[in-house]
């Protein structure tokens, strides 16, 4: 699936797009693993906004076991914060995308 830097027109339409659970069938949580430059792995369930852990570097993959929407966002809020990159399903990034927080749907 393409990836795509975000920008403030597509921001919203972004955010929109991920507000669901995210499931095959929308009855199960979304359950997104997010590897760091130095190796860590984050466990991201549900959806809606979460924190990524601090001080792992940037996000160079994220994987979905069906395909969940995600945008990953500057800072530890996604309201108050830039959309950096945005997706549907597992991805591997050519460089690491600087991240502090994450919305699922």
């Amino acid at each position: 699936m393409p990836i795509r830097p975000a920008n403030l027109a597509t921001m919203s339409a972004t955010i929109a797009g991920t507000t669901g659970t995210g499931g095959p069938d929308d009855s199960e949580p979304s359950r997104v693993t997010l590897t760091f430059e130095s190796g860590y792995q984050q466990v991201v369930e549900g959806g809606g906004c979460r924190a990524l852990e601090p001080g792992e570097g940037g996000v160079t993959a994220v994987d979905t076991p069906a395909p969940t929407k995600f945008a990953l966002f500057t800072g530890t809020s996604c309201q108050t914060g830039r959309a950096v990159a945005s997706g549907n399903g597992s991805v591997r990034f050519g460089s690491p995308i600087l991240a502090g927080a994450i919305v699922l749907g």
